[in-house]
């Protein structure tokens, strides 16, 4: 059995709301960090002190997707390192990115996550 089929017959009633991070440059080029389940605001608190950890002048924009889909479909995904971009896409339209951050706009990673707290409401 293909993972699509196995993913879509391991639906339930259990859902959960997941997020899809990842990131774009200038030139297009993207990339993601797969699923998440934690809170919107440490999961891009995390991305965001990282970054500029290593790089501090990031030429991208980071990107969140919403998903939903039964506890043991996200589990099937982790279970076979499905959790990216490229399969979620085959399963059909990625949803609306919900919220982005170019970071190459802010200084620093102080005033980045300052405009992350303003664009990120609970």
């Amino acid at each position: 059995m293909d993972h699509l089929t196995e993913f879509t017959r391991r639906g339930g009633s259990e859902t959960l709301v997941l997020y899809l991070f990842g990131w774009v440059d200038g030139q297009g080029n993207g990339g993601d960090y797969g699923l998440n389940v934690g809170p919107v605001k440490k999961t891009f608190t995390t991305l965001i002190t990282t970054t500029y950890m290593f790089q501090p002048e990031p030429e991208f924009t980071l990107q969140c997707r919403s998903f939903v889909m039964s506890a043991a479909q996200f589990d099937y995904l982790q279970d076979h390192d499905l959790d990216t971009q490229d399969f979620l896409s085959t399963l059909g339209p990625l949803p609306a990115i919900v919220y982005e951050l170019d970071l190459s706009s802010y200084r620093d990673a102080q005033a980045a996550l300052e405009a992350m707290e303003v664009l990120v409401q609970d």
